[in-house]
C-alpha cells in the first residue's frame, strides 16, 4: 500500500520540521514526478530540434489524453496552460463582448478572475453582475441567485466548481443548465478540482471547464488543462498569437512559442501518481484529517464553512471584534514564524476565515500541533 501520513513525507521536499496544512495554494510535486518532468528536461537538451519541431506534438497529445482519463474529457478537447489565470483570458477573449452585454459571477470568485472580467468590462463596455453568497449556503440558494442574476444580455457566466478562500463546493451540476437554458455560455473556474474530485467534465455541459494539475494532481507548477466544447473550440485561441495560432484546435496550443512545457508532460505521470493511491483512498485519508480538525477546531466556537470540498476545508474563527483584512496574514505569519505551521487564512463578511488543504503527506499529529499552536498563539481579536 502507498505511505500515508509522515511515511509520506520521504516524497516529497517539503522543509523538514513543519507542518504544511495549505498544499491547495501552491501544491507540491513528488518525487517520481519530479524525476519524470526531469527526464524530460534531460531529453530536450539532448536534441532541442528534434523535440520542439517533432516530439512536441505527439508528447502534448498523449499527455492530454492520459490527463483526459482523470478529467472526465477528451484529450483532443483539453489543451496545456500555465495557470487558470491565463485560461479565464482566454476565454473572456473567445467572446466577442459588446455594450451593454453582461458577465455574471459570484461574489466570491477568486480575486484574479474577477479582475480580469473587470478588466474585459471596462474594454467593451460590457457590465458585471454577481452572485450573492453566505457562508452557509444550500443547492437552492444558488441557483435562486443565479436565475435572479440573468438577464437576457447575460453572455457569460463564471462558475467557481470549488471556491478558493472559503472551501466551499459549489453545485455546479445544477447551475450550468440553469445558465445554458438562459442562453449564456459558461466557463467553470474547477482550480482546485483535478485531482480532489471525481470529474465528468464533457458531460457537465459547461463551454469551458479549467483545473490547475499543479495542485491537486501533483503536477509541477506551471500546468493547467483547459477544456472547451466542440461548439466552442474554434474561438476558442491563445492570448499569445504564435506560428501556429490559425492551425485547428487544440494543435494551436501545442506550440506557443519557446517555452519550458515539461511540466504539461509530466502531468501524464501525476495522472499516474494519483491513481497509485486511488482518489476513494485519498479522499478518506483527507476527509479523516478534515473530521479531526473540525471536532478540535468547534470546541474553541470555530464553524465549519459547508458545503466544503473533500480535502479543503474552512472555519470562521470566533473573535471579539468584526475581522479586518490584515487578520489572516497575521495568523498565517504567526504560525509560520512561530510554529512552523503553514496555513491559508482570510477574511469574508467581517469574519476570520482560517483553511486547510489536508494531503496525503498530513496525518493526525499534523492537525493536533495547529490546534496546539492556536491555543499557544490565540488569533486577532479573540
Amino acid at each position: 500500500m502507498p505511505p500515508f501520513g509522515a511515511a509520506a513525507r520521504d516524497l516529497f521536499l517539503l522543509q523538514p520540521g513543519a507542518t504544511f496544512l495549505n498544499h491547495g495554494s501552491f501544491g507540491a510535486t513528488p518525487a517520481p514526478v519530479h524525476a519524470a518532468q526531469q527526464r524530460w528536461r534531460d531529453t530536450i537538451e539532448t536534441q532541442p530540434d528534434v523535440f520542439f519541431r517533432e516530439t512536441i506534438w505527439t508528447a502534448t497529445r498523449a499527455s492530454a489524453a492520459r490527463v483526459g482519463r482523470q478529467m472526465g474529457a477528451p484529450g483532443e478537447s483539453l489543451v496545456f496552460l500555465p495557470n487558470v489565470t491565463e485560461a479565464v483570458a482566454v476565454v473572456l477573449d473567445a467572446i466577442r463582448f459588446a455594450p451593454g452585454d453582461e458577465i455574471v459571477l459570484l461574489d466570491v470568485a477568486y480575486a484574479a478572475v474577477r479582475k480580469a472580467a473587470e478588466l474585459t468590462a471596462a474594454r467593451t463596455g460590457a457590465g458585471l453582475r454577481t452572485i450573492p453568497t453566505a457562508l452557509q449556503m444550500t443547492e437552492a440558494a444558488y441557483a435562486e441567485g443565479l436565475r435572479a442574476a440573468l438577464t437576457p444580455r447575460t453572455r457569460l457566466v463564471i462558475l467557481d466548481h470549488i471556491v478558493s478562500p472559503t472551501a466551499q463546493l459549489i453545485p455546479v451540476e445544477t447551475l450550468v443548465p440553469i445558465a445554458k437554458a438562459a442562453g449564456a455560455k459558461v466557463f467553470v473556474d474547477g482550480a482546485h478540482a483535478l485531482g480532489q474530485l471525481p470529474l465528468g467534465v464533457a458531460a457537465l455541459g459547461a463551454d469551458w471547464y479549467a483545473s490547475n494539475a499543479h495542485k491537486w494532481l501533483f503536477a509541477p507548477r506551471g500546468c493547467c488543462l483547459l477544456y472547451s466544447a466542440p461548439e466552442v473550440a474554434d474561438a476558442t485561441r491563445p492570448v499569445i498569437v504564435s506560428h501556429y495560432n490559425a492551425d485547428p484546435y487544440p494543435r494551436r496550443f501545442d506550440y506557443v512559442g519557446t517555452r519550458d512545457v515539461t511540466a504539461y508532460l509530466a502531468a501524464a505521470d501525476a495522472a499516474d501518481f494519483v491513481e497509485s493511491y486511488g482518489l476513494a483512498a485519498l479522499t478518506a485519508h483527507r476527509a479523516g484529517l478534515i473530521a479531526r480538525a473540525d471536532a478540535a477546531l468547534r470546541e474553541r466556537g470555530a464553524s465549519l464553512v459547508t458545503p466544503h470540498a473533500p480535502a479543503l476545508a474552512a472555519w470562521t474563527l470566533p473573535q471579539s471584534r468584526p475581522a479586518d483584512p490584515g487578520d489572516g496574514p497575521a495568523l498565517m505569519r504567526a504560525l509560520w514564524s512561530e510554529a512552523g505551521i503553514q496555513v491559508a487564512a482570510s477574511s469574508a463578511n467581517g469574519r476570520l476565515l482560517l483553511r486547510l488543504s489536508l494531503q496525503l503527506y498530513n496525518d493526525e499529529a499534523d492537525i493536533d500541533r495547529l490546534v496546539a499552536a492556536l491555543d499557544r498563539l490565540s488569533w486577532p481579536g479573540r
